[in-house]
């Protein structure tokens, strides 16, 4: 499906995010930024994170983490922005299953996945982990 207007201001969004992030000086923070709006409306933003000690985490990982720290787990739409050349990049196949397991709703979550078009979250995730459980 084609990008509305909507979803070229999340993009914006999450470029707005890795430049912010820009003050920080650090070479592993924001290269990737995330923007997520949610079924109420509202906007979290993300960035990425990585540290020498091996551990890191994605924009959107981030984004998700302050949509649920403000009581919130539908997402209506989410991006990933890299920084160096504006590319824009579906998510991680963590990232993919942590959407889904904030809420089973989210595979209907719509995913940009480049600058002219955005697919449902279960497009990108046709076999979760959690169904093999139950076989």
């Amino acid at each position: 499906m084609k990008l509305n207007q909507q979803d070229k201001e999340l993009i914006e969004r999450a470029k707005e995010v890795i430049k912010k992030s820009a003050s920080l000086k650090k070479k592993d923070f924001g290269e990737v930024g995330g923007a997520l709006i949610t079924s109420k409306g509202n906007i979290y933003t993300g960035i990425s994170t990585g540290f020498f000690c091996g551990m890191g985490s994605c924009g959107e990982y981030q984004a998700v983490g302050a949509m649920l720290s403000n009581g919130e787990k539908e997402i209506d739409t989410i991006v990933a922005v890299e920084r160096s050349d504006k590319v824009i990049m579906p998510p991680c196949g963590k990232c993919r299953e942590m959407i889904y397991q904030c809420d089973k709703k989210n595979l209907n979550t719509w995913v940009i996945i480049s600058k002219s078009k955005k697919v449902k979250l279960k497009e990108l995730l046709p076999h979760r982990w959690q169904e093999l459980w139950n076989e």
